[in-house]
């Protein structure tokens, strides 16, 4: 009688996200819950951390083989000659934007002039969205009377009045805000600026050794999204079932909403970037000063080949 082969045994992958477990992430939640990860021959942990700096200079050293990274980020970092990859865009539209109390007068990008305003810190996606917004009211940071690093405390700083308006992510702060305190007035900067947005990032050397690997993350995340999108009901229940499990149940309302505020920002062309979307994206970095010159190779920012192949 033969033996049944013994399963090969999966590989220990980590992915970085820069933020708190938030219902936000669903689509790595439900591919985990539902073997997605496994089916690849992936262990699959996930990190939080809040420095989304940090998890691009980690992937580019070799710390980390994948991780949830804003596009324009990639771009920042290969400047810098870090080897960072963009295989698999998750978010069409950049989640970042500013918030103020409504009737203060803050409504358009031009209206923060000579205003306290809050952000996380000064890199990262988050600023990168406030530059873009700043520089389509005609203003750069001088003109504000202080640019707060707050860390992720937007809603506490807002609601107390401590800075006129707050960068944000838009998909969830908004509303926290709104179930704290008072309604806000939003600045969408994808409304002002094209940017590349999160997505699925690598680096050169797992692209060169484990190309299989790459696929396969790829693919369990593509299945995740998927999913997501067709049933956010049971993907709701994923998150906070195992994943966000500190959520207080009056919150769950809340929560869902962003669930849904956040699948509108999702890419539902299943991970496809374009060169036309990244030169965009490269020319505003080098108006709002933060890349010096275009890349030598802008291309080698991205890599489409491991997306599952489509129907049709």
């Amino acid at each position: 009688r033969t033996r049944e082969p013994e399963p090969a045994p999966l590989t220990p992958v980590t992915l970085f996200m820069s933020y708190i477990p938030s219902v936000q992430f669903a689509h790595v939640y439900v591919a985990a819950e539902r073997g997605y990860f496994a089916d690849e021959g992936i262990d699959i942990r996930f990190e939080n951390g809040f420095n989304e700096a940090d998890g691009v200079e980690r992937l580019a050293n070799g710390d980390l083989k994948f991780g949830l990274i804003s596009g324009e980020q990639v771009i920042l970092a290969r400047a810098q000659g870090r080897p960072v990859v963009y295989v698999y865009e998750w978010y069409e539209h950049y989640p970042v934007g500013i918030v103020a109390p409504q009737g203060h007068g803050i409504t358009a990008p031009s209206d923060l002039a000579g205003k306290v305003v809050g952000i996380p810190g000064p890199q990262g996606a988050s600023y990168t969205g406030l530059r873009a917004l700043l520089k389509a009211g005609g203003l750069t940071e001088d003109d504000l009377a202080e640019l707060r690093s707050i860390g992720f405390t937007a809603p506490e700083n807002v609601c107390e009045g401590a800075v006129d308006a707050s960068v944000v992510y838009i998909a969830n702060e908004p509303l926290t805000i709104e179930q704290q305190c008072f309604p806000v007035d939003v600045m969408r900067a994808a409304d002002y600026a094209p940017l590349v947005a999160n997505g699925l990032v690598t680096n050169e050397q797992t692209i060169r050794e484990q190309p299989d690997l790459v696929r396969g993350m790829v693919r369990a995340i593509d299945r995740g999204v998927a999913d997501v999108m067709a049933d956010p009901d049971a993907a709701f229940q994923i998150a906070v079932e195992k994943y966000v499990p500190d959520l207080p149940a009056e919150q769950y309302a809340t929560q869902r909403q962003v669930l849904d505020n956040s699948i509108a920002l999702w890419d539902s062309t299943g991970g496809l970037t374009t060169l036309d979307k990244w030169q965009t994206t490269q020319d505003l970095l080098i108006e709002m000063g933060l890349l010096a010159a275009p890349l030598d190779d802008l291309a080698a920012c991205f890599d489409m080949r491991f997306l599952p192949e489509r129907d049709g």
